[in-house]
Parts: C-alpha cells; sequence; structure tokens
C-alpha cells in the first residue's frame, strides 16, 4: 500500500532587506510567512525553511542577540501556525530563539493543525555561534508529522555521519537539513546532500537559500540546491541556486530495493543495513574528545 507524502524545500532569498537588525527580522518573517503559503497553495504536505531563518542578514554579537530574538518563539507561532492551519501543511521553522533564557538553534515542528509538537535543538554548534551565546542541544528526536516519521539535523549536523544515523535509529524515514553552507565545489557539496540517503536509506531533505535572482551564482555564495533526495540517492526535485521552492510527492511505502546483496534476488536494503550492523564494535565513536588547537591553513608570515 502506497503512502503518498507531498513535501517542499522552501530556498528563501539569502539577501535580507532592511537597514537594522529589527528591520531584517521583521521582513524575513514576511518573506518565510509568504513562501510557506506558496508551498501551502501547492500542496504541500510538509513543508520547511532554511537554518535561522529570522536572523538572516544580522549582525549578532554576545550582548544583542538575546534581545533581538527575545520574542522570536512567540512571533513564529503567530506567523506560521495560522499558514499549517490554513493548508493543513506542517511546518519546520528554524530559528534562533530565547528560550528559558538561552539562545538556541533550533528548529520548531508544527502539525498540520498548527500545534507545535516540540523543536530539534541544533548538537553541533560552531565557534561564531558559540560567540554569540548559542547552546548546543544533546538529542535527536523524531517527530510524528503530516503520517511520517520526520527528523531534523541542522547545519554542521551533516558533518557527522552519526547524526543522520542517529536519526534513523530513532526511527526517522524522512531526514530535513536546514542549513546555511556556501559551496565551493559542485563534487563536495553533491556528496554532502546526498550521502544521508544513501547511508541510511532515508528521503534527505536538504534547505539552503538563493543567491538573488539578478546575480549568478558563484563558488563562496550559500549553495542553493534545496532538493528532496530519496532513499537511493536520486534527486526527485531541486530548487537550483535562486530562490524557488522543490516540491514533488514521494512515496514513504517505496524503500531503496538492493539486488545480489547478502543473498540472491531483490531485498529491502535498510533492514539488511541495520541487521548487520555491530555497536559493540563502535567504542571510538564515544571516547570523550579531546581538544586540539585550531591550525590555520596558512601560518601567519614572520616579519623580517
Amino acid at each position: 500500500m502506497k503512502r503518498p507524502l507531498t513535501i517542499a524545500a522552501v530556498q528563501l532569498p539569502s539577501a535580507a532587506p532592511g537597514k537594522t537588525n529589527a528591520a531584517r527580522q521583521r521582513a524575513n518573517f514576511a518573506l518565510a510567512a509568504q513562501w510557506l503559503g506558496d508551498a501551502g497553495r501547492r500542496g504541500a504536505d510538509l513543508a520547511c525553511v532554511g537554518e535561522t531563518f529570522n536572523i538572516l542578514g544580522c549582525q549578532l554579537t554576545r550582548a544583542n542577540t538575546p534581545g533581538l530574538i527575545r520574542h522570536a518563539w512567540t512571533e513564529t507561532v503567530k506567523r506560521f501556525a495560522p499558514i499549517a492551519k490554513k493548508y493543513r501543511m506542517a511546518i519546520i521553522a528554524p530559528i534562533l530563539a530565547l528560550e528559558d533564557g538561552i539562545v538556541r538553534n533550533i528548529a520548531l515542528v508544527f502539525d498540520r493543525r498548527g500545534r507545535v509538537l516540540g523543536g530539534y535543538r541544533k548538537v553541533h554548534t560552531i565557534e561564531n555561534e558559540e560567540a554569540y551565546g548559542t547552546v548546543p542541544g544533546d538529542a535527536w528526536p523524531v517527530f510524528d508529522v503530516a503520517g511520517a516519521r520526520v527528523g531534523i539535523q541542522i547545519c554542521h549536523d551533516n558533518s557527522f555521519p552519526e547524526s543522520a544515523r542517529c536519526l534513523t535509529l530513532n526511527g526517522a524515514e524522512v531526514i530535513y537539513w536546514p542549513h546555511v553552507m556556501s559551496g565551493w565545489g559542485d563534487e563536495f557539496m553533491d556528496i554532502l546532500l546526498r550521502s544521508p540517503a544513501i547511508h541510511n536509506g532515508v528521503h534527505h531533505v536538504p534547505v539552503c537559500f538563493g543567491c538573488p535572482p539578478d546575480e549568478a551564482w558563484m563558488p563562496g555564495k550559500l549553495i542553493g540546491r534545496s532538493s528532496i533526495i530519496r532513499p537511493d540517492g536520486t534527486v526527485a526535485a531541486d530548487a537550483g541556486r535562486h530562490p524557488g521552492i522543490a516540491l514533488t510527492t514521494i512515496d514513504l511505502a517505496a524503500p531503496r530495493i538492493a539486488t545480489q546483496f547478502t543473498r540472491p534476488g531483490d531485498w529491502v536494503w535498510q533492514i539488511d543495513m541495520l541487521n548487520d550492523r555491530r555497536p559493540d564494535t563502535y567504542e571510538p565513536f564515544i571516547r570523550p574528545v579531546v581538544p586540539q588547537k585550531p591550525v590555520p591553513a596558512k601560518p601567519p608570515r614572520r616579519s623580517k
């Protein structure tokens, strides 16, 4: 029996209008609401926008961040709950928000009735996030939403294969990846986009931002390429480099099939892969991290 699900990766513009942080944040919310409405009108059951869309273009410091994002959670619910309810569309809204006085990179999950089911807090934060006070999460929740089991990893999380694997082991069928990765080579990024789907037998949905419509994309800009990738690594929909929506209907009951893998004939690959895991040998993954000093690509020149 088929399990159709129409999913959308909403690729917002990467240029935030406004001359102040507050003005940019207001514009970001308005744009996200507009584009999510477009996804709803096109029949999406589940839609997501890019990482921390609310502070796109803002200049953040440890001092100004808490005040800027103090009402981000409330504003997200105010703006997006009616959209979810109107279009019967679940929404993933990744924001920078203040939660119990703590700065969090968090993706809020709305069900199709506009209720907040919970949120995923980014586990692997980077130095510049920590500089303005972001505190990482420590769990890999999976949400029952729109008839699917949905997991989320955010940006740097995808640098670690363990992220998507933890979500898969927790039952995820679809993994969304909102991020702000820049592109420095198509081979590198193409592998990052596809590998979680291939390694885990799940649908992987990267969501980034698009470069301005009147500009050519070039390496160094946000990668774009918001897409919907099947468990076999093929791309079902791709928004390209500029703002747009990647939208398609997938069948959650159609897994990746492998032939002559482990035994003769055609079999569901994910089940065999999970059966063949050897967690008793994976002790190196849970050794405590011993921090190393960062090494610059080019040592500073000594003056003569």
